[in-house]
């Protein structure tokens, strides 16, 4: 499959798990949202996903069009297009939003 699938994912923080057995597929070229209420393990899935330290996987993978990113430095990860970025990001006159993040 080309996109992103996550099979059975666990991630621990400080040896509590904080999402047990996740499994996801979003298609390429779709667009998905996540919600739920606070402390539901959506922000530390993308944590995660995106190879915070603070938030190992302990359990799972992750494909992006089809390769398991889970060991892959958190720089190459950004390269291919997972990274975390600011909500609302700050202005930064001259610099558009789409052109900061490409550089990103």
């Amino acid at each position: 499959m080309r996109g992103l699938e996550i099979k059975n994912l666990t991630v621990e923080v400080a040896g509590k798990k904080v999402v047990d057995g996740l499994s996801l597929s979003v298609p390429a070229g779709q667009v998905h949202a996540i919600m739920g209420p606070n402390g539901t393990g959506k922000s530390s899935l993308s944590k995660a996903i995106a190879g915070h330290p603070e938030y190992p996987i302990t359990g799972g993978e992750v494909l992006l069009d089809g390769e398991n990113i889970v060991d892959m430095p958190v720089n190459e990860r950004a390269h291919k297009g997972i990274f975390l970025s600011f909500q609302n990001p700050i202005e930064i006159p001259g610099i558009t939003v789409s052109a900061f993040i490409r550089s990103a």
